[in-house]
Parts: C-alpha cells; sequence; structure tokens
C-alpha cells in the first residue's frame, strides 16, 4: 500500500508541476503577445511620424521651389540649352537652386554640374560632380539674381 500511495503522490506531484508550467508557459507567452504589439504600435507611430515629417519637408521645398521659380528670368529649358551648347553633351537632371545667395540652375552634363545664372542664361562655373572644393568658392562669379536671406537652406547646409 504504501508504494500505492507514493506513485499516487508522485503523479500528483508531476501532474501539478506539469500543469503550473504550462500556465508559467501560457502566462510567458501572453506576455510575449503585449510585448510585440507594443513593439508593433511603436514601429507603427514611428513610421507614421517619419511620413508626416517627410510631408513637410516636401511641402518646404515645394514652396522654396515656387519662391526660387517667381525669382528666375529664364526656363529650365534655356538653362539646360545653354549648359548642353557650353559643355556638351546632353543633360540628365536640371534644378533650380539658391546656391550661396546666387540663383543657378544646376544641370548635370555627365560627371559634371554646370551652373547656369538664372538671370541671364550664362554659364557661371562648371565642376565634376560631388567634388566640391570649397577654395574656389569664393572665386566664383556671381549670379545676376542675388536670392534674398530669409533662413535660406542651401545644397551646402549639412542641416539638409
Amino acid at each position: 500500500m504504501k508504494t500505492l500511495v507514493k506513485i499516487a503522490l508522485t503523479a500528483t506531484l508531476v501532474s501539478t508541476l506539469g500543469t503550473l508550467g504550462l500556465s508559467g508557459l501560457a502566462i510567458a507567452s501572453e506576455s510575449q503577445d503585449t510585448n510585440n504589439v507594443q513593439t508593433s504600435q511603436a514601429r507603427e507611430e514611428g513610421e507614421q511620424n517619419e511620413q508626416e515629417e517627410s510631408q513637410e519637408d516636401d511641402a518646404e521645398e515645394k514652396q522654396e521651389a515656387a519662391r526660387l521659380q517667381s525669382l528666375a528670368k529664364i526656363t529650365a529649358q534655356q538653362a539646360k540649352q545653354a549648359a548642353e551648347t557650353a559643355q556638351g553633351g546632353t543633360a540628365s537632371k536640371v534644378e533650380l537652386e539658391d546656391e550661396d545667395g546666387n540663383l543657378v540652375y544646376q544641370v548635370v552634363i555627365d560627371q559634371t554640374e554646370v551652373m547656369v545664372d538664372a538671370g541671364n542664361g550664362k554659364v557661371l562655373y562648371t565642376e565634376q560632380a560631388n567634388q566640391e572644393n570649397e577654395e574656389d568658392e569664393t572665386n566664383r562669379p556671381r549670379s545676376s539674381i542675388q536670392v534674398p536671406d530669409t533662413d535660406r537652406k542651401t545644397n551646402d547646409d549639412p542641416g539638409r
């Protein structure tokens, strides 16, 4: 009889420990699911904030582009023609920019950036793309149109 009691007690103990273990796993699993939901929600909120900031940046860029365009005296097409004639080749990109207070069209031809005066269509200077020479910046010709300094963000700004 003593053996039967021992077996019964052992079975009860194993059963109880097994149930506690399973409930512990269930609690841990539920806790992990809650953490996953919270992490997912935080990620979605971060993505939503990034989208809102991106939309605000896009709106600011469009506003700045409209402001610059209102100051320009020549079109992007005229700037492109002037750059292609001076440099030779075909332009892959034309962009109106405030370059250190100078209103210019940046025309990219191959690996060369051609800066065209947005006021009179003259080529001001050229430089190799992504290889700005800051020593030459002070000696560069100025555009015929100077952009008023209204908390300007130029392409040279590191904050941009």
